[in-house]
This record gives structure tokens, C-alpha cells and sequence, in this order.
């Protein structure tokens, strides 16, 4: 077995043991993320992009992949996926790593106010890593207004904080920003997929399995056919070692992933019927993240709109230009 299997699968079973869903709902109803946030950092995970010789993992992009896959797929409520790549750029540029989450946000500002609207994990991270027309700064929640309910919060500070970081101009966030969601989304349609065939094979009506009726088999079709087309363009995008990743590829990913989310729900619930919408159905803590992530940093025709303006501007075909980005010219 390789190391990067075995730290994927590793993770996949830590994972899966310690935020089941019960774990999961109690945290979004309030019950305190300090006991799991706790369990992450001595998992060691949230240091598995920083460097080797930083005390980190050193991992590459496609294990990055499969881990922001498996948050996706166990509805982590806790912000993981955003800390570990935040973590990793402040131990490059030599600053102190905070021990709470980072979250990750496009922020506005107005003299000395920042404001930040419909941040993933804003409620469960104590600062954010916001993106502002002069770079990158490392803002303290505890300092910030929170506003909104639901998976994501938007977030008010008053005025600028003392305490603020500021990273270097060397990453694309808005890129990095857009890959971190579409391998979440990723990894919460396999589980869509997942619920959807065991249901279909024991929900039964006339006497066998709903799975069994061709209309039922064409949906759950088109269903894989959504999960697997949002996970190669991941898997394009996360590939090599370090922080960067290619924006077209990014693009390529959040777009896809993001378009894929309409079709994930509706099949899903339909499959499920009534069932499916009922808060102590696991579905629902699926569906909801696919719409929340299906927003962050762009939803699909943002991207598409970046990638129909780059073919475009090329003198490539439109074949050529798809070979080109995604290397199989």
C-alpha cells in the first residue's frame, strides 16, 4: 500500500468514527465544536499540506483530493478543508500556525469595515482567511458580527483588526477557494449516490424493490453519471505537489461540480421520497451542503463565463482548447 493510500484511508475510518452523523446535527444545532475541533488537531490532519520539514505531512494534491473528498462525504461540519490549506501558506511564509479553524472568504471593505457575506463554516471557525482587494488577511471571528442562519454566515467587522495577518501575494485563493468546494461537493454527491442505491434496494412497492423499475435504474443512472463526471474534473484540478493549483483547471472543476448539484438533489430526493427531507434522514445533510458549497466562490456559470472568455481570447478550437486545459492534446 502507498503512503498516500494509507493516509487517505486512514483518514476515510478516523473520519467516519468520530463525526457520524448524530455528531454532525448536534454541532449545527449548537452543542459546541471545541471537543471535535480538538480531535482534528490531534489527528494531525489539519497539517497534511504543510511542508516536512515545518512538522507537516507534506502531502500532494491527489492526496489532498481524496481527504477534501471524504469531508464532503462525512458532511464535516467543522472547517478542515479551508484550515489545512490556510495552515500550509502561513508555515511557508514562516508565521505562527492558530490552533482554531480558518475559514475561507472573498470580504469587501469600506473605510475601516469588512464585510464578508455567506462564509462556509463562518460559525464553526474562529478566524477567516478573507480575500480583499489588497491581498489576503488572516481576520479574528471573535472580533466579527455573525449574521444569518443556516450552513453559512455572514460576517461583520466594524472596524479593521489590529491583530491582522497578511499573507503574500504568491497564491491564487480565489482559484484554490473554488477547488477546495468542488472536491467537497465531490465527496457529498458519492454519498448522495450511496444512500440513493442502498434505498433503492430495500425500499420496496408492488411487491419488489423500487431499485428494480427501469425508471427508477435511468435516474440513478444519470445520478452516477453526475457524481463521477464532478469527481474526474476534481481530479484533473489536484494534481502535483505544493499549493498552487492551475485557475482554468479550478474553473473547469468548480463549474462542473457546481452544475452537477441541481441534478444530485433532485434525483436523490426523488429517489427517497418523503423520507429524504426528514431531519433525521442523513440525506438532508447532504443536499443542503451541495446547494450551500454549490455558491462558494462561484457557482457554475460564474466559472463557465471565466472559461468561455479564456477560449475566446485563444486561437484554439474549442476541442483544441479542452485538450489543451485538461492536457490530453
Amino acid at each position: 500500500m502507498s503512503i498516500d493510500r494509507f493516509i487517505t484511508d486512514t483518514f476515510g475510518e478516523w473520519l467516519e468514527a468520530t463525526f457520524d452523523g448524530q455528531r454532525v446535527r448536534g454541532i449545527e444545532q449548537g452543542q459546541g465544536t471545541e471537543a471535535g475541533w480538538q480531535a482534528v488537531l490531534d489527528s494531525g490532519f489539519a497539517d497534511l499540506m504543510v511542508a516536512e520539514s515545518q512538522g507537516g505531512a507534506g502531502a500532494g494534491l491527489e492526496t489532498v483530493a481524496e481527504v477534501l473528498q471524504t469531508c464532503g462525504q462525512c458532511a464535516l461540519p467543522l472547517p478542515l478543508p479551508t484550515t489545512m490549506w490556510v495552515r500550509a501558506a502561513l508555515a511557508e511564509e514562516g508565521h505562527d500556525l492558530p490552533m482554531g479553524g480558518i475559514a475561507l472568504a472573498r470580504g469587501y471593505r469600506q473605510g475601516q469595515s469588512v464585510s464578508c457575506p455567506n462564509v462556509a463554516f463562518g460559525d464553526t471557525a474562529e478566524s477567516a482567511l478573507v480575500l480583499l482587494d489588497d491581498g489576503a488577511w488572516v481576520l479574528p471571528i471573535t472580533d466579527a458580527e455573525r449574521s444569518g442562519s443556516g450552513l453559512s454566515v455572514d460576517l461583520l467587522w466594524t472596524s479593521f483588526p489590529t491583530d491582522a495577518r497578511k499573507l503574500g501575494g504568491g497564491h491564487d485563493w480565489e482559484a484554490m477557494g473554488a477547488v477546495i468546494f468542488a472536491a467537497l461537493i465531490a465527496g457529498a454527491a458519492s454519498r448522495v449516490l450511496k444512500l440513493s442505491l442502498a434505498y433503492a434496494a430495500e425500499r420496496t412497492q408492488f411487491g419488489k424493490p423500487i431499485g428494480r423499475f427501469q425508471a427508477v435504474q435511468q435516474q440513478l443512472s444519470v445520478l452516477a453519471e453526475e457524481v463521477y463526471a464532478a469527481r474526474m474534473a476534481v481530479q484533473l484540478a489536484l494534481r502535483g505537489s505544493g499549493l498552487a493549483v492551475d485557475p482554468d483547471l479550478a474553473a473547469l472543476a468548480k463549474a462542473r461540480a457546481s452544475q452537477a448539484v441541481v441534478t444530485l438533489g433532485g434525483i436523490g430526493h426523488m429517489v427517497h421520497g418523503a423520507i429524504g427531507i426528514t431531519e433525521e434522514y442523513d440525506l438532508q445533510l447532504y443536499t443542503r451542503r451541495l446547494h450551500d458549497w454549490r455558491l462558494q466562490f462561484g457557482s457554475e456559470r460564474y466559472w463557465q463565463q471565466r472559461l468561455g472568455q479564456r477560449l475566446l481570447d485563444s486561437d484554439l478550437s474549442m476541442l483544441d482548447f479542452m485538450r489543451a486545459l485538461t492536457g490530453t492534446g
